[in-house]
């Protein structure tokens, strides 16, 4: 009988080790699970233009709905003139031409009354005067 009580009495001692260590792992966990939630950096417009960068594919012109790489932008390959519709606003650009290829604003349709030549590159520009690009080599 008291083997018994014995043997019960380091069960019990052993399943309340369990528990506190079993406590404290999930405590340690929750605590280690929301810290880096909370703590989660707020990305960059570094991040931001890298994420632009991938979704251009190499070689085209890629003009995104805002001035952020949030959505599907309106994509460009060939040389030429392209007419804008229903583009206004500030505007993320990016220039993702291979070989030095630019790519110019145009105040008339038809890649007409150009601006500067832009470079291979990310730019937010307000296109509501703008009606049409041009890329060029």
């Amino acid at each position: 009988m008291r083997e018994n009580l014995r043997q019960a009495a380091t069960r019990t001692s052993r399943l309340r080790s369990a528990l506190v260590s079993c406590g404290v792992t999930a405590v340690a966990v929750v605590a280690s699970l929301s810290l880096p939630a909370a703590a989660a950096p707020h990305h960059s417009a570094a991040t931001e233009l890298q994420r632009a960068r991938a979704a251009c594919p190499s070689g085209y012109v890629c003009i995104y709905p805002d001035a952020s790489a949030s959505g599907d932008p309106d994509m460009y390959f060939e040389y030429g003139s392209y007419n804008l519709e229903n583009v206004f606003g500030n505007r993320l650009v990016v220039n993702n031409q291979t070989g030095g290829a630019g790519v110019r604003f145009c105040k008339s349709y038809g890649g007409q009354n150009c601006g500067d030549r832009y470079a291979p590159g990310d730019y937010v520009l307000n296109l509501s005067p703008i009606n049409s690009i041009m890329l060029e080599p």
